[in-house]
């Protein structure tokens, strides 16, 4: 596991080496990691270097945006404006907006594949997941229950998740055939997806339910139901899969579990309406996007306490996998 001493240590002894050989240290000074804040309220994205716990950059994108979705191989950010019927694509590299991608729909839920050749998006309207090319090109549609919010793609792509909040289920699409394979009942008002780190089991977010289901991903079925906070909306895990956090908006905390015993073990106050939230792995950190507050949340994960925030836009919702690397 890589942790912030770790890269304290070897950054500098690259450094020295590249001095001695007279190399420049080019790709190396560039490195860094970031998260991509969606906030709703003013229709930009706040880029936080998390190394320095600032905000690098805010950058103008379509009307409300909230979700968002990490292309790790190509270093891109694609961001749906629900109110803009568009998604935007942002450049790591140069952190800034290279396409935007007109839409018949108001997306909400996005998540891109692990090749960086499909981006799928919920339609929430129309109970549909659209299936897109980077290019913008719709190559299927695929129905599925009522409402689709969450998305969440398997570790090897083969399977897509989505949640859908209004028909209280999640669908199973195939993404070789593009079509529904299972539905399967979860609690109220499902919205928030986070799968563990081996791929074997699905924590899905049930708002009015105030728990958490949790999905055999091989034998398609519910295994486990646990209880948060009031009103959770999105989970994450650790990169071990040992613990699950929750963003409870009801209650301005984040539930955190330890998925051995299925147990609370804490429950950090964090600023107002917690939302959108990741495992910042490199720096041992969670990130909360604090709606009400206009405030990215950072809890120490080791010892579980509050760090200082970081102000972002208004409004922020982070909804989806929002943490990138660039190299």
């Amino acid at each position: 596991m890589s942790g912030p001493g770790n890269r304290d240590v070897i950054f500098p002894m690259i450094k020295v080496l590249c001095m001695l050989l007279g190399l420049s240290l080019g790709v190396y000074a560039q490195a860094a990691d970031y998260a991509y804040i969606t906030n709703q309220g003013e229709d930009t994205v706040s880029v936080v270097d998390l190394q320095t716990q600032q905000v690098v950059n805010t950058i103008q994108v379509g009307r409300a945006p909230v979700g968002v979705a990490v292309d790790k191989r190509h270093h891109k950010v694609y961001v749906s404006n629900v109110e803009g019927y568009s998604l935007s694509v942002i450049d790591m590299h140069r952190q800034q907006v290279i396409n935007t991608i007109a839409l018949p729909i108001a997306p909400v839920g996005i998540t891109v594949s692990k090749r960086g050749d499909r981006v799928y998006v919920a339609d929430w309207y129309h109970d549909t997941v659209l299936v897109m090319t980077v290019e913008g090109e719709t190559v299927a549609q695929v129905q599925v229950g009522h409402a689709p919010g969450g998305l969440q793609l398997s570790r090897d792509d083969a399977t897509l998740y989505v949640a859908n909040r209004d028909s209280n289920d999640m669908s199973v699409v195939d993404t070789r055939t593009y079509k529904e394979t299972h539905r399967i009942s979860v609690g109220l008002h499902p919205f928030g997806l986070s799968l563990s780190p081996d791929g074997q089991q699905l924590f899905v977010v049930n708002v009015y339910s105030n728990a958490i289901s949790v999905v055999d991903t091989r034998r398609h079925q519910v295994v486990k139901t646990l209880a948060v906070g009031d009103h959770p909306y999105c989970a994450t895990t650790d990169m071990t899969g040992q613990r699950l956090y929750v963003t409870n908006t009801g209650e301005d905390s984040v539930s955190v579990i330890d998925l051995a015993s299925g147990k609370t073990i804490a429950r950090v106050r964090v600023p107002g309406t917690p939302e959108g939230i990741a495992y910042d792995a490199v720096h041992q950190q969670i990130l909360v996007a604090s709606w009400m507050d206009n405030v990215l949340a950072v809890i120490d994960g080791e010892r579980l306490i509050l760090k200082p925030a970081i102000k972002v836009g208004s409004q922020p919702r982070a909804f989806g996998q929002f943490v990138g690397h660039t190299e």
